[in-house]
């Protein structure tokens, strides 16, 4: 029992110390791109190629480091780990290279081709082994399929009368052509897989029109005028008195706003006849004008004794008017007594003449 015992404890005493001289000797380096060699070696075994050379190893691999005593420690170059963010292109449209479907980021100078597993799975190509790419995520069907979004502002226009074209920053998406006044709320026609078009306000405004109207009137107890075109609609305020009226107007199409700059009144008027009548009556008859020195003076002073502030110079320039006339008529009258007189004296000459002429005729005879 002793014996074995004995055996026992020299079995443990052995084996520690190897077994804790193997975990310590066998290494690992990652990948650099440089030599990695191990002090006091004097020959390198190429484990994989079974190759002995004096040279440290650089690539990927398992050697073996002999000392000048012949022992010797195992270690391995493993690849340098680059990490890999895939994401998907936007700008990728079908017809394109699959290989430009992705876009890889990463830390480094690495150029190799991205391709993947018949499971999905990414994989680097055209590399060397001295490199491991991890790439995240690992498959493509879990890459997140971004689209390229389409913004515009919101947009505000008078009407023209013509098109209003709205373009996007894409030449491959067409226009959004507008016309007619009002308010739109409109997305770009994009392909869905490719594209995402995020709604926009475009607002129209009428285009105003400035309006110089007529006069418009009436009398009291007509009929309104027409106060309809082809283009707008007057409404006058409610009212039948003599007096004026507000006019309002009211566009028969959207696209145009109508705004009354010049003559915005209805005006109702007095009467014809009662304004007629006094003008009338003002006026000189046809007797008057046969005697103009009675009547019209008469008149013009009743009228300059009744006419208003406004009236004066109407009122001056017919009294001037009438003066004239009466100057000629006077004229004409006192010309016609004159006439008279001449002839009455011609008269009286002859008559005068004829009784010394039968005067004398008659003592002719009794002689």
């Amino acid at each position: 029992m002793k014996k074995l015992l004995g055996v026992l404890l020299a079995f443990l005493m052995c084996c520690v110390p190897i077994g804790i001289q193997a975990e310590e000797e066998v290494l690992s380096f990652e990948y650099t791109g440089q030599e990695i060699g191990i002090e006091r070696t004097k020959l390198y075994h190429y484990i994989d190629d079974d190759i002995y050379t004096s040279e440290a190893p650089m690539d990927c691999g398992r050697y073996q480091a002999i000392y000048s005593d012949g022992s010797y420690i195992d270690y391995e170059i493993t690849p340098k780990v680059v990490h890999v963010n895939v994401r998907y292109n936007k700008d990728w449209r079908q017809g394109d290279s699959e290989e430009n479907r992705y876009l890889c980021e990463y830390d480094g100078d690495y150029e190799f081709k991205l391709d993947s597993y018949v499971n999905g799975d990414f994989k680097a190509v055209d590399y060397n082994d001295n490199y491991k790419f991890e790439f995240e995520p690992k498959n493509k069907n879990d890459v997140e399929i971004v689209k390229t979004t389409i913004t515009h502002p919101d947009v505000e226009y008078v009407y023209t009368g013509s098109d209003i074209v709205i373009e996007s920053k894409v030449d491959s998406i067409s226009p959004i052509a507008f016309k007619n006044v009002g308010e739109y709320i409109v997305s770009f026609n994009v392909d869905t897989n490719y594209y995402e078009s995020i709604p926009f306000k475009v607002t129209i405004l009428p285009k105003t029109v400035q309006l110089r109207l007529n006069k418009y009137q009436k009398y009291v107890g007509e009929k309104d005028p027409v106060l309809e075109t082809e283009d707008y609609i007057l409404t006058r305020e409610v009212g039948e008195d003599i007096g004026n009226y507000k006019l309002n107007v009211k566009s028969k199409s959207r696209n145009y706003k109508y705004e009354i700059i010049e003559n915005d009144m209805f005006t109702i008027l007095e009467n014809k006849a009662q304004q007629i009548k006094p003008e009338v009556t003002n006026q000189p008859s046809n007797d008057e004008k046969k005697e103009p020195l009675q009547s019209v003076n008469v008149s013009n002073k009743d009228k300059n004794k009744s006419a208003d502030a406004s009236d004066k110079n109407t009122n001056i320039n017919n009294e001037t008017k009438v003066d004239k006339e009466s100057t000629k008529t006077e004229t004409k009258v006192v010309t016609g007594v004159t006439n008279f007189t001449l002839m009455y004296y011609l008269m009286m000459v002859s008559s005068i003449s004829m009784v010394i002429y039968i005067l004398i005729k008659k003592r002719n005879v009794k002689s």
